[in-house]
């Protein structure tokens, strides 16, 4: 699947949270990036995730959790009868429920009923802390200026989504089926109950008792591991949409209760949430301009919508034979127009996330611009290669990442006034 687990919303660009990675048509697994821990907090940051998906042991469970738990399959329910941006929506709702149902700077879980403490959990967040300065440097940087708190339980939930990424795209993903993904889901349900699995499930669980998660987003990137099993083609761009959401826009979901919202912004939650989900739409897109011919070329997906294609007059086999290069070796008008537009739209997406990314709190402002900032270049890449997409990668080179920190840093230390 396209992506990051980088460039997404709240969280890093490639190689992070908006992910990159795919699998092919017959469930062969697609690049990606390198693999992260899953059962263990061991020394190398690239142990995979095989071990993770047994099944979660019983525990007897108090009464609230029962009552949750049914709550949260009666929700889950009804999420899986929506499609498109219903999807995104019915979520975002969730969330604000969640984030205003507790008291401020409350999780959803008594920390008190928790059994990993001390040690074990502070093994579980350096961890965490140094899978995400592995992958994510820049936006590893960014997170040294929120509170320790805040920091740390952002890499809890980075390395949750990077572990979520593996099960399709790590070294064992050609043998993941649909009831290993149930299985995963199965142990989130445990992390969102105080059950942890792992010591790394352990800090994720903690960061639940610290800010008001919701469990929703987190279900619908695991839905998007599943489109990634069997889907190759989107017809519409509505398809494509919620495909964007379910692997990225998630993840702005999950980081906006942790990063905060600026205490002086008196407007309403949806608007905080919406500009996250939109810079995760737009690192989505950015990314599947940016991969176009290796997608095809490598992986045969097209994650274009093909009516869209159609209205420009070009076909799958047009695309699959690299139409960027005609037989007089330039740019095929009929793709460049085609490019363009697809171009704008990310654009406005980016537009959307940049309104909003100054409702955060100020501690959280500077990583979230800065992926912000150094993701849109890459369409500026594009278009310097004359929108070819097939041959050339847009990349944006170290020196050009270095120099746009500062401009990020003096964005999010002068907003605009919240409203």
């Amino acid at each position: 699947m396209p992506s990051t687990s980088g460039a997404s919303p709240f969280l890093p660009a490639a190689p992070a949270l908006a992910r990159r990675c795919s699998r092919g048509p017959n469930g062969s697994s697609r690049r990606c990036s390198r693999a992260v821990p899953a059962s263990s907090v061991s020394r190398s940051p690239t142990v995979a995730v095989q071990a993770t998906l047994a099944m979660p042991s019983p525990d007897s469970q108090r009464l609230r959790l029962q009552q949750q738990l049914q709550q949260q399959a009666q929700q889950q329910q009804a999420q899986q009868q929506l499609s498109g941006k219903d999807v995104e929506q019915a979520a975002m709702q969730a969330c604000i429920r969640t984030a205003t149902s507790v008291p401020p700077s409350s999780g959803v879980l008594d920390p008190s009923g928790l059994r990993w403490r001390g040690g074990a959990l502070e093994a579980a967040y350096e961890r965490c802390g140094a899978v995400c300065k592995e992958y994510a440097k820049t936006f590893y940087l960014g997170t040294q200026l929120m509170t320790p708190v805040q920091a740390r339980c952002i890499w809890a939930i980075y390395v949750w989504c990077r572990r979520t990424d593996e099960l399709v795209d790590g070294p064992n993903a050609s043998k993941i089926t649909p009831q290993a993904l149930d299985r995963w889901e199965e142990r989130l349900n445990g992390v969102f109950q105080g059950r942890p699995y792992d010591v790394l499930d352990a800090a994720l669980t903690d960061t639940i008792s610290k800010f008001p998660l919701e469990v929703q987003p987190f279900r619908d990137m695991i839905e998007g591991m599943r489109m990634d099993l069997f889907k190759s083609r989107y017809q519409t761009f509505d398809e494509l949409y919620e495909y964007c959401y379910r692997v990225a826009g998630t993840v702005g979901l999950m980081t906006v209760p942790v990063m905060g919202i600026d205490p002086n912004y008196k407007g309403p939650l949806d608007k905080v949430y919406r500009a996250a989900l939109a810079l995760g739409t737009a690192n989505q897109l950015t990314n599947i301009l940016r991969d176009v011919g290796e997608d095809i070329r490598e992986r045969d997906r097209i994650y274009l919508p093909l009516d869209e294609l159609r209205e420009f007059g070009i076909s799958e086999d047009e695309v699959r034979a690299g139409i960027h290069k005609p037989s007089q070796g330039k740019v095929d008008e009929r793709w460049r127009m085609f490019m363009k537009f697809q171009i704008q739209r990310a654009r406005e997406y980016f537009q959307e996330a940049e309104d909003g990314v100054d409702y955060l709190d100020v501690k959280a402002r500077w990583p979230v611009w800065s992926a912000l900032i150094l993701y849109r270049q890459i369409l500026d890449v594009i278009e310097k290669n004359d929108y070819d997409n097939f041959s050339m990668r847009a990349y944006v080179s170290k020196s050009k990442k270095l120099a746009s920190l500062p401009l990020a840093l003096l964005r999010a230390m002068m907003p605009k006034s919240p409203q």
